[in-house]
């Protein structure tokens, strides 16, 4: 019997120790996998904030250029030449301008999902967590039934020595009467 429980002790402890050994690799690779995002979300909110710095440039140049346009207008036709080569270089920062929203809307989708994804790892670390402890609660409940049936076992031996000295001491006892 206590054998049986020795060995089942140690297979206990040996399958712990796996699921720990399990949950570590995990863990790893999901603080790793974490890191890398976190890298990317960092390179991408670089990216956004030399897009938005290069908005604000192609912005300013624009109104800029729009006031330029707006005194040539006034001038004469000879002119006329030359305020058309400016509009055609608004029109093409305007669509620069376009294509870097677009860009932008992206990168914006691109963090959001990484959120997303951070905020899911987490509730499954916490998750995990609460059940590591829910374990650990099951496993000292376990050891605790395990240590009152010792208790009991090394009560009942201790029972089992007393009356094998008392029948013993009966059996002495006994022969020195008929005499």
């Amino acid at each position: 019997m206590q054998k049986f429980l020795s060995n089942l002790l140690i297979f206990f402890a040996l399958g712990l120790c796996a699921l720990c050994a399990f949950q570590w690799v995990r863990e790893s690779r999901l603080r790793r996998e974490i890191a890398e995002l976190q890298h990317t979300v960092y390179l991408k909110l670089d990216a956004i904030q030399n897009l938005e710095a290069s908005l604000k440039q192609t912005k300013e140049e624009v109104a800029r250029l729009d006031n330029i346009r707006i005194e040539l207008s006034g001038t004469i036709k000879t002119n006329k030449e030359e305020i058309a080569s400016l509009t055609k270089y608004s029109e093409k920062l305007e669509k620069e301008i376009e294509a870097d929203k677009a860009q932008l809307a992206v990168y914006k989708q691109a963090v959001d999902k990484a959120n997303e994804s951070i905020k899911r790892q987490n509730e499954d670390i916490k998750r995990q967590n609460d059940e590591m402890k829910q374990l650990a609660a099951d496993r000292n409940a376990t050891v605790e039934k395990y240590n009152k049936v010792v208790e009991q076992y090394n009560d009942l031996v201790k029972q089992y020595e007393q009356l094998q000295e008392q029948v013993a001491k009966g059996a002495t006892n006994k022969p020195a009467e008929k005499k």
